[in-house]
This record gives C-alpha cells, structure tokens and sequence, in this order.
C-alpha cells in the first residue's frame, strides 16, 4: 500500500508547525501532530529525520539553509536571540564557521551540544531585528561582535572584507568602544579599528607599508577604494594614483581556493582599468624587502617615465 502524499505515512511528510520554522521541528511537535514515538525514532534511525539541536529535527527531503541553525535555535530557546557566527550566516557575512549556533539568553543554562548559550548586553531597539520571527542581531551589530570575539585569522578576514566594502570605518569602531566601556571584545575591537585607521587590515600589508616607508617611497595610499578613482568596485592594499600603480600582498596564512579565485578576478578587473599590478607573498616581504623595495621603486620610476 503507497502512503498517500501529505499524511504521516509519506516520507517526505513534516508536522505542519515545521513550515512556520524553517523545516524544523522537535520531537514533541512530531507526536503531537499524529507520529508515535516509536515512528520519531525509527525515522531518526532509517535517517528520514536528522538531528539539527538537541530534540530538534529536519527532514532530509530539505536541503537545509544558513537559517536552519537560526530556526533550531529559537525552537529550543525561544527567549533567545541569535548571535555571532550564526547571526553572520543570516546576514551571509563571511566568518569563520566553529560548527556552533550561538544564542544571547536572559538566564544561566548549559550548552546543548552545537547550542552555545552566552550572556552579553544587547540594546533590544538598536541591535536586534526580526528575522521570519526569530530574533537576530542586525548586521552592524553582529560584525561588531565578531570582530571581538573570533580567533586573529578569522577576525583579519572578517575585517579586510568589512574594510573592502566600507562598511565601518575606524571611528565608527572606536566610537562604539567609547560608548560601550568595559564590554567583552573591546580590545579585540580597538586593535581592528587601528587597523583600520592604518589602512593595513593584515599583519602583511603592515609589512609592506614598513618597507615603503623605510625605503622612503612616497605618494602612495592605503586600503584604498579604487571606485572613485577608476570606477572600479575594488580596494587596492596599496595604490599609486598618478601612476595607477597597485601593489596587492597575500596574507601571511595560506590562501583558501575561493580566495584565490577572487583574487584573480579583482586582479583582471585592475588590469582592465589600465592599472599595473605588483603582487607579492608573506615571503617575498619577510625574506626579501630589499628586493621588494627595489622593484618598487623601478616599477615606478618606469610608469612615471612614459607618463
């Protein structure tokens, strides 16, 4: 006999209440919409049904979203609001994923294996919004909280894209610093907010920024957003803009496949713009600055002769 289509027999069948939260649901909303509890596990057990939280479940019929974990997380803990790298997945902000769903709660409770309780301040009308129900951090908040809070490698990545696309600028992090004293992060987020007023967001264009000033090589900038300038949507680690002249550094850590590719992109689309290009390796500026200086400043000394 063929379950017919909607009811608990069908394989693809969900409580209804699931719809409302993302496509997933505990244990108890499955028995109270019909299911035994022997049918709860053994579709847990024939892998009908995974466990996202706790006694939260999904379907593996939907493929799940960066809103599952968000949905899973109010479902538990509906006094909650959800933060950090689970806020940033919501808000698709680049971060590092610890494989954690991070909830800001009004009381003292233990972690729930992936669900990880915290207990900082939030300004209910200005750092939280409504997210299909679910309250999240906004994403100016979220970016906040990360910067405090995620390992150095990370955080520099969350704030060179932060930095690439404008989004905050260091008085605006100082500034919140100073209104938020004694806050969890704030030294975290003071060391960003330099980096940012130095247009250096990664220990490498630090380096490179030393060497030039060393060499005495001058009439460049830093961090610099090329839209102005070219029109271009990209920001160069160091541009020259008499002689449209970018420099590019790649990190001190290795670089994942992603950010290679969109490295070359961005590189393309410089070129493109009629923009010489120098790139140089973590390497090149520890075991070679010499060198690095004196192609520099050729470079320069040959684009400013044709110019």
């Amino acid at each position: 006999m063929v379950a017919a289509e909607g009811t608990p027999e069908d394989r693809r069948w969900i409580p209804p209440v699931a719809w409302r939260q993302g496509g997933v649901f505990t244990r108890r909303q499955a028995t109270d919409a019909g299911v035994s509890p022997g049918q709860v596990r053994s579709r847990v057990r024939r892998g009908i049904w995974l466990p996202v939280l706790g006694s939260v479940l999904r379907s593996t019929a939907e493929r799940p979203s960066e809103r599952t974990d968000m949905f899973a997380a109010h479902v538990t803990w509906p006094d909650g609001v959800v933060v950090l790298g689970t806020a940033a997945r919501v808000h698709h902000i680049p971060v590092w994923d610890d494989g954690l769903v991070h909830v800001v709660v009004p009381s003292g409770r233990p972690a729930r294996a992936r669900l990880i309780p915290h207990r900082f301040r939030l300004e209910p009308a200005e750092d939280v919004i409504d997210v299909l129900g679910v309250p999240v951090t906004t994403a100016r908040r979220t970016v906040l909280d990360c910067l405090g809070s995620l390992p150095e490698g990370p955080a520099l990545d969350l704030l060179a894209w932060v930095s690439s696309r404008r989004l905050m600028t260091a008085d605006e992090l100082a500034d919140w610093n100073q209104r938020h004293p004694h806050r969890w992060g704030n030294p975290a987020r003071a060391r960003a907010a330099s980096r940012l007023a130095r247009g250096a967001v990664n220990p490498a264009e630090d380096l490179l920024h030393a060497i030039l000033r060393r060499a005495r090589i001058g009439g460049w900038l830093a961090g610099e957003s090329l839209v102005e300038h070219l029109g271009v949507w990209a920001q160069a680690d160091v541009y020259f803009p008499d002689i449209r002249l970018v420099i590019e550094v790649d990190g001190y850590r290795a670089h994942s496949g992603a950010q290679f590719q969109r490295d070359r992109t961005r590189q393309n689309l410089l070129v493109t713009a009629g923009c010489t290009v120098l790139r140089y390796t973590w390497d090149d500026l520890t075991a070679q600055p010499d060198e690095v200086a004196r192609q520099i400043r050729a470079m320069i000394a040959r684009l400013r002769a044709v110019t």
